[in-house]
């Protein structure tokens, strides 16, 4: 039962730390995608 809460933790870490870098990666895009879609319209 250790051994799975462990194996918990660490998938909940580790979906975390790409919720982090999606959010880093995105974020810095959103202005941009929004300035495309006002320039194609």
């Amino acid at each position: 039962m250790t051994h799975h809460e462990e194996d918990f933790k660490d998938t909940t870490s580790t979906i975390n730390v790409l919720m982090v870098i999606v959010a880093m990666v995105a974020m810095p895009l959103l202005p941009m995608l929004m300035g495309w879609f006002t320039m194609l319209r």
